[in-house]
């Protein structure tokens, strides 16, 4: 029986894939049409706004930017028909195809183009670099680093922390590197952090860059158990329930629960675990016997709660 149910689980796979390849449109064939940078253009400021004409069928645009060594300097996949790319001074060529689930086009023609400094800031962005945008973190970060522009003499660099409102925590001008250090005091409770760098030259001055990151130290809470209950008697086939602890903290991330299936209550036997986002896992027992089951919970911040309490269950 358990082999028949494997067959079919993967019969059904193979029709899935064959269903979303009959569904999605065949653009193999088709071609897209770049409109910037065109042949030959000279783009300045470190900026450059790339784009081509929609593609019918096409889900998703993969664009490449090679450097004159023709290797990859740039690879993204996006799901309009623009991109804009921060580029250091040089000589490039660029491409694009166009993509969808089952096919994808060929790449456009290759279009050369060049970059150069522009001592106007006004319309260029300073490149944040670390922390990442978005990261949820248990320990602080205390350094922060940027890509130079070619024509800044300076930087300003602010924190500010965003908890029941923003607040300012701290300011510092005239950085002439392309990072900063700053004092781990300065994070004194769990928070965002939003972390903000703008160039400066003796004529103009960027908008300022921001990326947020999230200092979280506080653990999820035990989760529990729902279903099966303690010592209860189950088919080969059996569903996995509970319910996640709470998190109490200033700082509230995604959880991920890790449940592990085992022989001995004292899980030295594992014979399943895996991480999921979902509050039940559906598992199928090669054997008669007993078995011991728990449940852990992890947030994006790698902050993990206690074990839940340990159930058993009778497989028959």
């Amino acid at each position: 029986m358990k082999t028949l149910n494997r067959i079919l689980t993967l019969l059904l796979l193979i029709l899935s894939c064959s269903c979303d390849d009959i569904l999605e449109e065949d653009i193999t064939d088709d071609t897209i049409q770049t409109t910037f940078p065109t042949e030959g253009i000279i783009v300045e400021g470190n900026i450059t706004q790339f784009t081509w004409q929609n593609l019918d069928g096409a889900d998703n645009y993969r664009v490449q930017v090679l450097n004159e060594n023709q290797i990859v300097e740039v690879d993204s996949l996006v799901t309009v028909n623009t991109a804009s790319l921060t580029l250091e001074p040089g000589t490039y060529q660029w491409r694009v195809r166009g993509e969808n689930f089952a096919y994808n086009t060929s790449y456009s023609f290759p279009v050369n183009f060049s970059t150069q400094a522009s001592t106007n800031l006004d319309d260029q962005e300073v490149s944040l670099l670390s922390p990442s945008n978005n990261l949820y973190s248990k320990n602080i970060n205390t350094i922060y680093t940027w890509t130079r522009l070619a024509s800044a003499t300076s930087y300003n660099f602010e924190l500010v922390k965003k908890l029941n409102g923003e607040q300012t925590i701290f300011q510092e001008t005239e950085v002439t590197n392309g990072n900063i250090t700053l004092d781990a005091t300065l994070f004194d409770e769990d928070a965002e952090y939003i972390w903000k760098v703008k160039a400066l030259n003796a004529t103009s001055e960027s908008q300022f860059s921001q990326r947020s990151f999230f200092l979280d130290r506080v653990a999820p809470n035990q989760p529990s158990l729902a279903s099966p209950t303690d010592q209860d008697t189950t088919t080969t086939m059996v569903t996995f329930n509970w319910v996640n602890g709470t998190d109490t903290g200033n700082v509230e991330s995604e959880i991920t629960n890790t449940i592990d299936i085992a022989n001995d209550s004292d899980f030295n036997s594992i014979i399943f675990s895996v991480e999921t986002l979902n509050n039940s896992v559906d598992y199928e027992f090669d054997s008669v016997g007993t078995y011991y089951w728990r449940i852990k919970a992890i947030d994006a911040a790698t902050n993990e709660s206690d074990y839940s309490i340990v159930r058993s269950l009778v497989v028959e």
